[in-house]
């Protein structure tokens, strides 16, 4: 799957389930099988594996900024990466990737982010934290930057419960407009349906003054989407919980020319 396809300047692209399971930043596989198929991955899409860094990933807010590729091509403790030369990735079952890129490098903000959203993330405000440190280089939101919203679990799968770390918190924060009903569950509690998209696409549009047309969204739900043959599409943890049984989110910024040896801190 690919994104910002209109920006020859921009590789943005996620894995889905016939590409294998792609692992995370600690868990390279058995015998490396899964370090394996995302070298593989990466390499059919011509992104060099010695340049493309991953983050650690703690459902948090950190977002780190990339100059080079650390020996260990990982960020720990981090959900968020902007990157100025090597290729940022994620590893995602249903929470969201978000990719951010410059409709245009050439006024020197050469630079691209990703973000790991899952419900923690969305609420305590990654995408916010991603475009502040694009901010900070220089990236102006309102003229120069495209976002895109990866698959993720949509509200017609994602139920939480009737308590304090359930709909409560949703609620509170001001996101009712995107909660529903979902009527009593499987153990006679009380279920609510929560719109994760819905929310994250109101915190870019509304509270972070995106311009609407500068933001793609993905319509699949990485629950319930199928393939032809009715295979399911992606891999989703609320399905199966399978360890390493991920997405890989990659985006990389595109030069003209550019090495493709890793450049070591």
């Amino acid at each position: 799957m690919q994104f910002f396809t209109h920006l020859p300047h921009v590789t943005a692209l996620m894995s889905e389930l016939a590409d294998g399971p792609m692992g995370s930043s600690t868990n390279p596989g058995p015998n490396d099988e899964l370090l394996s198929n995302r070298a593989r991955y990466l390499k059919r899409h011509a992104i060099p594996p010695a340049e493309t860094v991953m983050a650690g990933l703690v459902h948090g807010v950190g977002v780190r900024v990339l100059v080079r590729t650390p020996r260990e091509r990982r960020v720990g403790d981090t959900d968020g990466l902007v990157s100025r030369g090597p290729a940022a990735a994620i590893g995602t079952q249903d929470c969201f990737p978000l990719f951010f890129a410059p409709l245009d490098p050439s006024d020197g903000h050469a630079l691209v982010g990703i973000a790991h959203a899952g419900w923690p993330g969305v609420l305590n405000g990654i995408a916010g934290r991603v475009v502040t440190e694009l901010e900070l280089a220089g990236l102006d939101r309102r003229r120069n930057l495209a976002l895109a919203i990866g698959p993720g679990i949509h509200r017609c799968c994602f139920t939480v419960r009737d308590d304090e770390r359930g709909v409560g918190q949703y609620v509170d924060l001001g996101y009712r407009d995107f909660v529903e009903d979902a009527g009593i569950g499987a153990d006679g509690g009380k279920r609510w349906r929560v719109d994760l998209l819905g929310i994250l696409l109101h915190q870019l549009r509304d509270q972070l003054s995106i311009p609407p047309d500068r933001i793609e969204a993905a319509p699949e739900c990485t629950f319930c989407a199928r393939t032809e043959s009715g295979r399911p599409r992606f891999f989703s943890s609320r399905r199966e919980r399978v360890p390493g049984n991920n997405m890989l989110s990659v985006i990389r910024l595109n030069r003209p020319g550019r090495h493709t040896e890793a450049a070591w801190l």
